[in-house]
């Protein structure tokens, strides 16, 4: 008898400590699955920048291009500061405009932003009616101040340029041409924020 009854209690030790394991892990699950839903939600209440509406660009004594950026995230956005390059598509002259700026008010939930860009004629001939293709890329950081984090956000777009008088759209730039905006900036040792996806 005294056999069987040290044989149960072995029994039921590992019984017990069998099910205090599978609880001990089904916590850890439960914790992990928690952290990632977290983390998720970070991701879709952050500030983040679209287009609100096709660019403005016009022509007179200067080139002007206006971008209007609208903040779709949850979250304000603090210290905006931006990176404009403007250049040739064919890549292979330095850009014809490159400056920064920066906005010092929070922008917040569904607010706009405009960005207005002025290239002196002395920089681009515009007294022509043709005029070659630009890609504009426009490099933004800005912070979350909820989640005290910083963000980096590139636009790559292409003015297709005036052709025979006609002003021409701006576009957004293909994966392939992507690629070779990044190798020109590599070669004239432009923007190190901008890195390859």
């Amino acid at each position: 008898m005294e056999k069987g009854k040290h044989r149960s209690i072995k029994w039921s030790s590992v019984i017990a400590t069998s099910a205090t394991s599978v609880l001990a892990l089904t916590a850890l699950v439960t914790v992990y699955l928690t952290v990632a839903a977290w983390k998720v939600q970070q991701g879709t209440t952050r500030p983040y920048f679209v287009l609100k509406e096709s660019p403005k660009v016009e022509i007179s004594n200067e080139l002007s291009l206006e971008l209007k950026f609208n903040n779709v995230g949850v979250h304000p956005a603090v210290d905006l500061s931006s990176e404009t390059i403007v250049f040739d598509e064919q890549l292979s002259a330095e850009p014809v405009y490159n400056d920064e700026s920066s906005i010092v008010n929070e922008i917040p939930k569904d607010a706009a932003s405009s960005l207005v860009m002025n290239i002196p004629s002395d920089e681009m001939y515009l007294k022509q009616s043709n005029i070659n293709a630009h890609y504009v890329v426009v490099d933004l950081l800005y912070t979350d101040p909820i989640l005290n984090k910083s963000y980096n956000q590139t636009i790559y777009m292409k003015w297709s340029g005036v052709n025979e008088g006609k002003m021409q759209p701006i576009v957004h730039v293909q994966a392939d041409e992507k690629e070779e905006i990044l190798d020109y900036f590599q070669k004239y040792n432009i923007d190190p924020r901008l890195r390859r996806a």
